[in-house]
């Protein structure tokens, strides 16, 4: 009967109508009858994760998360690349920032080295690492696990977030974007790597969210309640919270 309603009614109302009035959510359109609107074309919207459309969606989540686990982010901390979101979240709680980078490149990195075979960094040294979509990067990505887990403290917090459905960078990055996880492959990895420890893994994404990152759509062009539902079958992003055992 709705979908009667809407098929009969969509000339006169109109898409807006029908979703200013909650009926578009429950409509489903036969089979040849979609309407694909702006996203019908082979090309996105943007090739910058939407940095040109308002900053990218995948961030919402990325930082909601470090936000949420603020509280880890503290004493001794290394991040990869700069330390922005260990100053952002962390901020006095912080007593020493390191930053890895894997050449010396980067003048701010404090340290210099592939996190996948870091054998200059001492074991038990820092009380968190924030290692945001930086391991699809890594070849040796189980290399790299290994070596946050040895260089965290007993009771030390890796904070770790990877792709799930995402585009590929068309720029510095795309020669060694290597990989894309699911909360299965990584809950796996997790408990490999931190055997005694804690590990808690999360999901966040939905088809619509999804859809709009790969057409390059920016967080300001999404409404918060689409970006705050969870359908666990269209990850774009994968939270990690790691806490190695106090007795390592």
């Amino acid at each position: 009967m709705l979908k009667s309603f809407i098929k009969n009614n969509m000339p006169a109302f109109g898409l807006r109508w029908l979703h200013e009035n909650n009926l578009y959510k429950a409509y489903k359109p036969a089979v040849g009858a979609v309407d694909a609107g702006d996203f019908e074309r082979a090309t996105p919207f943007s090739t910058q994760f939407g940095y040109d459309r308002g900053g990218p969606i995948d961030r919402y989540y990325i930082e909601n998360f470090l936000q949420r686990e603020s509280g880890s982010i503290r004493g001794h901390a290394m991040e990869i690349g700069d330390n922005a979101y260990t100053m952002q979240f962390g901020g006095d709680k912080i007593t020493k920032s390191d930053i890895l980078h894997v050449n010396e490149k980067n003048p701010a990195a404090t340290l210099i080295g592939d996190i996948s075979h870091a054998p200059q960094i001492p074991d038990n040294t820092f009380d968190c690492i924030v290692l945001t979509q930086t391991l699809h990067l890594i070849y040796d990505f189980k290399g790299a696990l290994a070596t946050c887990h040895r260089i965290l403290k007993p009771g030390g917090t890796l904070l770790l977030t990877v792709p799930g459905i995402t585009p590929i960078d068309h720029g510095e990055w795309k020669e060694t974007w290597l990989w894309a996880f699911t909360d299965k492959a990584m809950h796996r990895l997790m408990t490999e790597t931190f055997e005694k420890g804690q590990v808690e893994v999360n999901t966040f994404g939905n088809v619509f969210v999804a859809s709009a990152f790969l057409y390059g759509m920016g967080l300001s062009e999404v409404p918060k309640e689409k970006l705050d539902y969870n359908d666990p079958h269209f990850q774009v992003i994968i939270t990690v919270k790691a806490v190695k055992s106090a007795s390592n």
